[in-house]
């Protein structure tokens, strides 16, 4: 027979110690729970006083069910020893009729045989133990929640600590039970319901916890650092740090325009209610903007923000500050407010640097030095208010600088895409912003977004010069659909703002950049004029669109040069297919003359003169005075 005396002893161990683990608990459990209680007040209160009953109730019956476990354990190790004896008294009668039969001349005194008869055998069942649900939102969540956050935080530590002691004690009866049903199983046995109903109760206990934490956090936050004391919130903020997903978005958007400046401290530490809004439609968050109650007052020194706004950028800068949908001046306020945290991370990053740089470590790379210290640099004027960022995220290569003040009497409105290689570097130092701020200061009502959103072909991660090795990316068709795809949701969003939406919208792109923006155009953004300055080229499928006019601007440069060569395989030119805007019709060609183009034999056979094609294709993306009749010809066309 299979059963193991020793192994079954071990489940009974194991369920005794566990039961008496869980009773033992009870005093703790319940002093914690009714000193949290004490200022607890409103329906989450109610809720965590149901779930408190729940528990203890759930606690008894699972020390009822080891308990019972045991039992039966023992009373099937006794019929198991029963049975074992039979079996051992059985055998040695058979060995000494044997012996006697066999005429071995030796006198056996055979006992009366042994009963045949088999022990009955036992069943070992355990029932599923009752569990009262555990729920942290039942009713109406109107009104308001106060607590004590330190009493509510005391609770939850106690309750941690008990349910790791609990959870070893479940591990150790989960491993006995299993063993018992492998090496004992001349017992019937149907253990399931011991590991089931533990780890529900373990798991509905983590979630005791983890909801009263979250609540507690939602108190403190509210009411500052420190011992706070008694604190009120309303219930929606609390509804968003326990089941977000319960409120509905018409309900957040609701809750978030009249939330109490208590509740939007409380926010700051949530992210469920960001992702939400981040998963709306733009012109759903427009209109939500636009719609919340101003009549507050505005923030001290903040144009077009209400106090309340104000309080939900600065809970949560980094999203509003990408939201798409957000009006161009709240978002430019939330990058504002988000600055000093990336101006910290940026410096720390300098520190770590300059350490390299110190100790003369091979993998120093000064480029890299040297950007960083642009880029605090770039962050403090931010932060000072002297840059407008609508969009910022160094890690991921996005950012987008806005160049004038959306107002009502905005006309003109530029989206201006820098071309191949531009870095973060590159508006750190003032490269890619030259022509948006001379349309910006020759054209008044203008406002200009220089737009780089992710990576751009070539782009390094330092200060160094470009990555000629993957100059083939700006050919990258996949890249340009992607990029166009990007360019236009921007557009969307930015479209929203109330000042900019009824405006003039100009696409200007410098090389690669142009690609970019007709890339938009196949992605269904629609402008009333598109720039070229020395264009790139077009996806195949582009096809220029009835109500847009189309310029193209350059010098002969090293792209131009480039647009000349034809593919011997393909019989087209090398850089996108001959599709550049150069060749098509539809582009108003202007051609200017470069100050050294005299040195140029057309040959380009020298450094000398490649380096003056360099310096052309840059040129025509400049202030300089060499580029004015250039720079005219652009003012021209945005403002006629």
């Amino acid at each position: 027979m299979n059963f193991d005396t020793r192994v079954a002893d071990r489940l009974i161990g194991a369920c005794r110690d566990a039961a008496r683990a869980l009773q033992d608990q009870r005093g703790g459990r319940e002093s914690v729970s009714t000193a949290a209680c004490a200022e607890f007040r409103g329906v989450f209160a109610d809720c965590f006083r149901e779930n408190v009953a729940a528990e203890r109730a759930a606690r008894s019956e699972l020390a009822h069910m080891l308990d019972d476990v045991a039992r039966q354990v023992q009373k099937a190790k006794s019929a198991a020893e029963v049975e074992q004896r039979r079996l051992s008294e059985l055998t040695a009668w058979v060995l000494a009729a044997g012996w006697a039969s066999a005429g071995s001349g030796v006198a056996v005194d055979v006992e009366p045989r042994p009963s045949t008869e088999e022990t009955d055998r036992p069943s070992v069942n355990a029932d599923t133990a009752r569990q009262g649900l555990r729920a942290w939102a039942s009713g109406s969540t109107a009104g308001a929640s106060s607590a004590d956050p330190a009493t509510l935080d005391s609770a939850v530590s106690t309750f941690r600590i008990q349910d790791d002691t609990a959870r070893s004690a479940a591990d150790g009866v989960g491993a006995a039970a299993s063993e018992f049903e492998r090496e004992c199983s001349w017992a019937h046995s149907d253990l399931d319901a011991v590991g089931s109903g533990l780890r529900r109760f373990l798991e509905d206990n983590q979630q005791d916890a983890t909801r009263l934490s979250d609540i507690a956090s939602m108190f403190r936050a509210a009411g500052g650092s420190g011992h706070v004391g008694q604190v009120t919130v309303s219930n929606d903020v609390l509804v968003l740090a326990t089941v977000p997903a319960s409120l509905s978005n018409a309900a957040l958007l609701s809750y978030l325009s009249t939330a109490t400046p208590a509740d939007i401290k409380a926010l700051a530490t949530l992210t469920g209610w960001q992702q939400t809004l981040q998963r709306m439609d733009p012109s759903t968050i427009g209109a939500w903007w636009a719609g919340m109650n101003t009549g507050a007052g505005t923030a001290a020194d903040v144009a077009g923000v209400s106090q309340r706004q104000e309080l939900l950028l600065a809970a949560a800068p980094a999203m509003f500050g990408a939201l798409d949908g957000m009006p161009a001046l709240a978002r430019v306020r939330a990058n504002q407010l988000n600055a000093p945290s990336l101006l910290r991370a940026a410096e720390k990053d300098l520190e770590t640097a300059l350490k390299l740089s110190g100790t003369g470590q091979a993998r120093h790379d000064p480029n890299r030095t040297e950007i960083l210290q642009n880029a605090v640099a770039y962050l403090k004027q931010v932060e000072a208010g002297d840059v407008q960022l609508y969009l910022y995220d160094r890690d991921r290569s996005r950012i987008v600088e806005m160049i004038g003040t959306p107002e009502p009497d905005t006309r003109h409105v530029i989206t201006y895409v820098p071309g191949t290689f531009t870095g973060m570097n590159s508006f750190y130092t003032g490269g890619v912003q030259q022509v948006s701020k001379y349309l910006r200061r020759q054209a008044p009502g203008t406002v200009a977004f220089v737009y780089k959103d992710g990576r751009f072909p070539g782009e390094e991660d330092t200060a160094g010069g470009p990555n000629m090795g993957r100059i083939g990316e700006a050919n990258d068709q996949d890249l340009a659909r992607a990029s166009g795809q990007q360019l236009a949701s921007f557009e969307s969003g930015m479209r929203t703002d109330p000042y900019l939406n009824g405006a003039e919208q100009t696409g200007i792109g410098h090389s690669w950049g142009l690609t970019n923006v007709t890339s938009s155009e196949v992605a269904g953004a629609r402008y009333d004029k598109v720039i070229s300055l020395a264009g790139a080229g077009m996806l195949p499928d582009w096809e220029p669109q009835p109500t847009t006019e189309y310029s193209n601007l350059y010098y002969y440069d090293v792209l131009i040069h480039g647009q000349g060569v034809t593919n011997p395989f393909t019989n087209r030119g090398v850089v996108w297919d001959g599709n550049n805007p150069i060749h098509r019709d539809e582009f108003d060609q202007n051609y200017y003359r470069g100050p050294d183009d005299d040195e140029l034999d057309g040959a380009i056979n020298s450094v000398e003169e490649g380096n003056i094609l360099m310096d052309n294709h840059s040129l025509i993306a400049t202030d300089s005075e060499d580029n004015m009749k250039a720079l005219e010809k652009m003012l021209r066309t945005v403002t006629r």
